[in-house]
């Protein structure tokens, strides 16, 4: 088979998947209901991976489909492209989609309904990575917004439904700027693909002057606000912290990252995305620090992960910057992705890993404040868990993103480091490294030896009637945990890999990192040592009232607004 005729296979085998769940629920029950939800899921988070397979040889040797959907005419059809960045990107939706769906099955929400908003998102995500077409980027980022509403809000949490709103209307509102960009440009040149939008503006004075500017910066500026990038990531917090665990690693694993990959198709093609990128590595490695230090802050076990999720994507976010700024077409702007990429992929793992034993942790224990619960390995054996699974798993992923050897996590912020040494990021970026053990030191706490109350809350769990934990929870978290350190031992061999699919090398390409050199393991005790160190301080009487400020700050809806204004604002001056 022509692989052009199964590009489309990761947005349409979800859809038709999405339709039979939903068929299901309308007209069957009982055991026929359940089989064809699940034959649905099979079709729409299965099958795909055949399509991979296939594609997989055209992606690594560098070439691309594209075309028009339908033949249709280029000023009106729907461009796409599937080259090497889609097929990674495609990995990464469907790996985490599977786990995500699979651990919802044993700690919910399960049902044809929510199987069927999941897999219509999962068909949004590959699509917007596959479209090439500014106003088809508009739809799927919408309906990506949509979808996130609802999942968010089958927690049925107290507090989940006004998150999920504000969640809706910090989208709506973005996407708002995000047309009246696509205006500016199309008012400019008629076109509504990226390579049409640029053969116009090519074709005016000054490249389309500060027209084309302000329009590319709210374009720009909207994607960022869905990428949570500081200061546009107050709607993150509550979205993911009271979502639930299976839409929070799905969230925090593909959601924002997918709309920053996305962006790179169209700053490539770009001359103001050189100067761009610029500004936004240097805005990630900021975001890493700050974001850790307002993770530190946290006391709600979920609300720390979701704070940590913002801090890493401002490692993604450097790198990818810088990748724009020294350019795509050399050896170390393509080295510069592959890393940024690989980050984000291996976060959307030991992310997912912690949100699925986190949760399973607090579900459990019914508290979800660290500096309150402890002892819950022992709450979770007397709920019936005879091998700690869960805690084991969420040692993994501290592991991982505390960038401990051999773990995952390890691999690619060595390689990140390595890529971006010499520079300001590089600083910024290792001192939020120690904060990010400081913030897994502190979230271990529920797992640490048991209080003096211990057995006046081992009998009272043990009077309450509980379920054994489901064996596709465990299933979800030991797939993630397996993953999570093959991918930092099979490092050697991945990396060329997502090199090669990122972009065409020049001679001589390859990766020259020794990860286990003396250099990068003095490093990493430095970094491990000195995040002790920063918990430590953190937990003195001086510590934890700075700490307690910080966490006291409440986010407002007109603060994300002036932040997007004064970010459109910067931006517009810097270009």
């Amino acid at each position: 088979m022509n692989p052009d005729d199964i590009v489309f296979a990761p947005v349409i085998l979800p859809l038709f998947g999405a339709a039979l769940a939903l068929f299901s629920k309308a007209f069957l029950k009982g055991r026929p209901a359940v089989f064809l939800e699940y034959a649905g899921v099979l079709l729409g988070l299965g099958l795909p991976w055949l399509a991979f397979l296939q594609t997989a040889p055209m992606a690594f040797a560098g070439n691309t489909f594209q075309g028009i959907i339908g033949g249709w005419h280029p000023a009106i059809g729907i461009s796409y492209s599937y080259d090497g960045l889609t097929w990674l990107v495609n990995i990464l939706i469907f790996s985490i989609g599977i786990a995500a769906w699979l651990y919802s099955v044993g700690a919910g929400p399960k049902g044809p309904v929510f199987s069927t908003v999941f897999l219509i998102q999962i068909a949004t995500l590959a699509m917007t990575i596959t479209t090439t077409d500014l106003f088809n980027l508009f739809v799927c980022l919408e309906v990506m917004g949509i979808t996130s509403y609802v999942l968010i809000a089958f927690s049925g949490k107290p507090g989940a439904s006004l998150a999920s709103f504000s969640y809706l209307m910090v989208s709506a509102t973005a996407m708002v700027f995000f047309l009246l960009g696509f205006y500016g440009l199309y008012r400019l040149t008629g076109a509504i693909s990226y390579l049409g939008i640029v053969q116009g503006l090519q074709g005016l004075a000054d490249f389309g002057g500060i027209t084309a500017n302000i329009s590319l910066v709210m374009i720009v500026a909207a994607i960022l606000v869905r990428v949570a990038i500081m200061p546009l990531h107050n709607w993150l917090p509550d979205a993911h912290a009271l979502a639930p665990h299976a839409v929070s690693a799905m969230l925090s694993g593909v959601l924002i990252k997918v709309p920053l990959f996305a962006l790179l198709r169209i700053l490539i093609t770009i001359p103001q995305g050189m100067r761009i990128g610029e500004v936004l590595g240097y805005t990630g490695a900021l975001t890493a620090l700050f974001g850790v230090v307002l993770a530190l802050s946290q006391r709600d076990a979920k609300r720390l992960l979701a704070y940590s999720s913002i801090s890493q994507i401002g490692y993604v976010v450097s790198a990818w910057g810088m990748a724009l700024q020294v350019g795509m077409e050399t050896n170390l702007g393509i080295i510069l992705m592959a890393s940024a990429f690989l980050h984000a992929f291996y976060h959307a793992l030991f992310k997912a890993l912690l949100f699925l034993s986190i949760g399973t942790t607090i579900d459990r224990t019914g508290v979800r404040d660290v500096l309150v619960r402890r002892g819950s390995i022992a709450i979770l054996r007397l709920q019936g868990e005879r091998i700690p699974v869960t805690f084991l798993c969420f040692l993994c992923g501290a592991l991982a993103i505390a960038a401990i050897p051999p773990f995952n996590g390890f691999a690619s912020k060595t390689l990140l480091a390595h890529a971006l040494k010499g520079n300001l990021h590089y600083l910024l970026l290792g001192v939020a490294s120690a904060g990010t053990v400081a913030s897994y030191i502190k979230l271990s706490r529920i797992y640490w030896p048991r209080a003096k109350d211990a057995e006046a809350i081992d009998a009272m769990v043990a009077s309450e009637p509980f379920h054994r934990i489901h064996w596709t929870i465990h299933a979800s978290q030991s797939f993630l945990a397996i993953v999570c350190l093959i991918g930092g031992m099979a490092i050697t061999t991945i990396f060329p890999l997502v090199v090669r699919a990122v972009g065409a090398p020049g001679e001589g390409l390859e990766p020259s990192v020794s990860l286990y050199s003396v250099d990068n393991l003095i490093q990493t005790l430095v970094i491990t040592l000195g995040g002790g160190l920063l918990y430590l301080l953190a937990s003195s009487k001086p510590g934890c009232r700075i700490l307690y400020l910080l966490r006291r700050q409440r986010h407002t809806f007109q603060g994300l607004f002036v932040s997007f204004a004064v970010v459109c604002a910067v931006l517009s001056v810097l270009i």
